[in-house]
């Protein structure tokens, strides 16, 4: 009788783990079917295991929500696998594309225009959205780990290292390492150095999270691109240290994620002995400083450290503080000192400015801030008072 009850003990197992695999299937299938065109759903279809759901599940997942709700626990789930684990190539593929739907789909507009019409799901959708991009970032990661040792390697050269290259433009682009990365390897590589760049779903500049809060821009596109942005830079800062605090315990955290503006191309170069210091004493330098040309919305009339929690005004001064500590050092040239000093702009110096009052600021990560360091301040001025 006891070998009965075992047998049907691990029947039922087995039947528990079918159906939460088909739920997670179906999920998965579901966000698809409802974040992009009929035509990505028929290439989609077609790569994956599961096409023949597809047509037997479109009626019946007519809801978004849940869609997305089922899809993050099948992402879940990868977070939980170990990272070496084998998995077929096309559910790669399949997580890879989910993730990236995540950070860059529908679901990220559909939350920011809750907000904008006050609905009574907006704090829902915020923290749903949050909660998206954050684990559909450490999905893409993980497909990078378990996609072998000299794919790891690469991405950690084009992505975790990125904050030392500066807007490097000689990085090799993925597709030359997808016989080493796979397709999935490659695709969560080039999607993650895309955010970590600032770049939007198009490959053009994203606005910065700060010029979305300064100019009262209300776009559910843009503000949802450059928030997820700001989200995954924070994942994969969180992924970077734990991956160091494995090597070592001694690790430090870092004070602050700094993402840093330039309004004179000519100066990003000479920057750069200033910014790696900062990075050696604990600022995590996001890649890819931003050149913002003097204009009626996209530049700084004064030099400036922007942040999004009131609680981070402590890191604005610290960080302001270190900057000015650094800048008599012998590898400061000349006209960094001048950037830094703030010559040719409305106000000496660099301001602490406080954007806590945004109404998005909650989806930016605590420990974010943005440097902006102008040499053409008066241009500015005068730009934004023609407007």
């Amino acid at each position: 009788m006891s070998g009965i009850q075992v047998a049907d003990s691990e029947r039922g197992r087995t039947f528990n783990n079918i159906v939460s695999g088909i739920a997670a299937i179906a999920g998965t299938i579901g966000l698809v079917v409802a974040t992009i065109t009929s035509n990505e759903v028929n290439k989609l279809s077609q790569q994956s295991r599961t096409a023949g759901l597809v047509g037997d599940l479109t009626d019946k997942l007519t809801s978004k929500q849940l869609g997305r709700d089922i899809s993050l626990l099948a992402i879940e789930h990868m977070l939980n696998t170990e990272p070496g684990k084998d998995k077929a190539p096309r559910d790669k593929l399949l997580l890879a594309r989910i993730s990236i739907l995540l950070i860059e789909g529908s679901s990220g507009e559909e939350s920011i225009n809750a907000q904008n019409n006050n609905s009574r799901l907006a704090s829902a959708t915020q923290t749903q959205f949050n909660h998206g991009v954050d684990q559909a970032a450490r999905v893409l990661n993980r497909l990078v780990q378990s996609s072998g040792e000299s794919c790891n390697d690469y991405y950690k050269q084009q992505v975790f290292n990125l904050n030392l290259k500066l807007g490097d433009k000689s990085l090799t682009p993925a597709s030359a390492f997808e016989a080493d990365c796979g397709e999935a390897g490659a695709l969560a590589i080039e999607a993650l150095r895309k955010q970590v760049e600032g770049k939007d779903r198009n490959g053009e500049q994203a606005a910065s999270v700060s010029q979305l809060a300064q100019d009262a821009i209300t776009d559910p596109k843009l503000v949802a691109s450059s928030l997820a942005q700001a989200r995954v830079v924070n994942q994969l800062n969180a992924v970077r240290l734990e991956t160091a605090h494995a090597e070592s315990p001694y690790t430090e955290s870092s004070l602050a994620i700094v993402t840093v503006h330039l309004d004179d191309p000519s100066i990003a170069e000479q920057l750069e002995p200033l910014l790696r210091q900062l990075s050696a004493k604990r600022w995590y330098i996001v890649s890819g400083v931003r050149l913002l040309e003097p204009s009626a919305r996209s530049c700084g009339q004064y030099n400036s450290v922007r942040f999004f929690h009131k609680a981070d005004i402590d890191l604005a001064t610290k960080l302001i503080a270190q900057i000015n500590t650094l800048k008599p050092s012998s590898s400061s040239s000349p006209p960094v000192s001048a950037l830094v000093e703030g010559s040719g702009n409305t106000k000496p110096g660099i301001i602490p400015i406080d954007l806590s009052a945004w109404k998005y600021s909650r989806s930016v990560p605590q420990g974010t801030v943005e440097l902006w360091l102008a040499s053409k301040g008066n241009s500015c001025q005068s730009a934004a008072s023609r407007s």
